[in-house]
């Protein structure tokens, strides 16, 4: 039997050719170099030739929200310029959420490789927003016509702002009184504003893989009630809800009437499964709550197949506001100025009370936390309920 992926017999030969009319087209946006591309053809009048006059590198390793707080900026150069070609530097870990960005023609992951032939290639664009000296010490030794962001090197041997938009940003990851105090934009709008756009409330890129919709969609089953999604992780431990009020939360849910999905990543499968366990020991079975570990296709789906979303500033936050859902968000170090983008309608931010948040991570605590402890489950409850009546 012929595999899938091996196309029909004729189908990628196209027409005879003689040196005479043998042709290559490097300046095509599926070009890859010498080998087959997507469509399987020959350059010779191929109808899928879709010339390049711009060429763009936006330099950002992760995490897995700021990927997707940037995905709509692809789109929006896109839109300024339809002959772009868009190559992201990323970490292999968050490459999946860019494979799912149609407006990324190269996602290019951050190793060795990708070091040695970045100086060799020349681009008319180079955006940097990456903090990883590995990383941003690459952007000055990339052709470029133009560049903008962060860079590392110098005389001083540190980071450093690439043109007066940048500078804002630079400030940002200096001292966090710039992103507490000083700071009433998103990261998408400062994303937007080093690139030299001004952000228009376009809306994140994720175009989930169908056969992650089917695999997670029968993870969770028939949805006969009111589904919320509780998304346990969180990138830092300061930013986590304790254990017990997700548990407590989980307990007034179920009384509720509602299922639930509970979401988290792979260094959270250890809290995810204990809270249900706990759920199970109280006689909700697997029609009332679904957990399994998911890869980052999976999990990017889950949200959308629920009613609502509670979780922290994470990922998990990100694709509620992907999918456009209702969310409950909780805020303790995390500043909501930064992350809660200002035409979202559907975001209840419910926020430490604690004098010193928030402290954008600054952890004038000495990293022991408590600002996420005294949000209560009770508003928490609330805010969720009037959520699923709305909907």
């Amino acid at each position: 039997m012929i595999p899938e992926q091996i196309p029909a017999k004729g189908a990628f030969l196209g027409p005879m050719h003689t040196t005479e009319t043998f042709e290559i087209r490097p300046d095509c946006r599926h070009f890859v170099g010498g080998m087959p591309c997507k469509h399987w053809r020959p350059c010779h009048g191929c109808p899928h030739h879709d010339p390049v006059d711009h060429r763009v590198l936006i330099v950002m390793l992760g995490l897995l929200g700021d990927v997707l707080i940037a995905s709509a900026l692809p789109a929006r150069i896109r839109a300024d310029r339809p002959g772009a070609h868009i190559t992201w530097l990323v970490d292999e870990a968050c490459a999946p959420i860019l494979r799912m960005n149609p407006y990324v023609d190269e996602v290019l992951v951050h190793d060795w490789e990708a070091a040695a032939q970045l100086p060799s290639r020349r681009f008319d664009a180079v955006y940097s927003f990456e903090r990883t000296p590995s990383a941003a010490a690459l952007v000055d030794r990339i052709p470029a016509g133009h560049k903008a962001g962060l860079a590392f090197g110098g005389p001083h041997h540190s980071l450093y702002p690439l043109g007066e938009a940048a500078q804002q940003f630079f400030r940002q990851n200096t001292w966090n009184d710039y992103r507490t105090i000083g700071n009433t934009q998103t990261w998408t709008e400062l994303y937007f504003a080093v690139a030299g756009y001004e952000y228009a409330g376009e809306p994140y890129v994720l175009k989930v893989p169908e056969s992650a919709w089917r695999r997670t969609a029968g993870l969770l089953g028939e949805r006969t009630r009111p589904r919320v999604c509780l998304n346990l992780g969180g990138s830092l431990p300061t930013k986590l809800w304790p254990k017990r009020h997700w548990a407590e939360l989980a307990d007034a849910l179920l009384g509720h009437g509602a299922q639930l999905a509970v979401l988290g990543g792979p260094t959270d499968q250890e809290v995810c499964e204990a809270l249900v366990r706990h759920l199970r020991m109280r006689g909700a079975d697997e029609t009332r709550v679904a957990y399994a570990p998911l890869n980052l296709e999976e999990a990017s789906a889950l949200p959308a197949l629920c009613d609502a979303v509670v979780t922290g500033d994470s990922f998990g936050f990100h694709l509620a506001l992907a999918h456009a859902k209702p969310t409950v968000v909780l805020l303790g170090p995390s500043n909501g100025a930064e992350v809660i983008p200002k035409h979202a309608t559907h975001v209840t931010a419910l926020r430490s009370t604690l004098p010193c948040a928030p402290c954008a991570h600054q952890v004038a605590c000495g990293g022991t936390g408590g600002c996420m402890d005294i949000i209560d489950p009770a508003a928490v409850l609330k805010a969720t309920l009037d959520h699923l009546a709305s909907t």
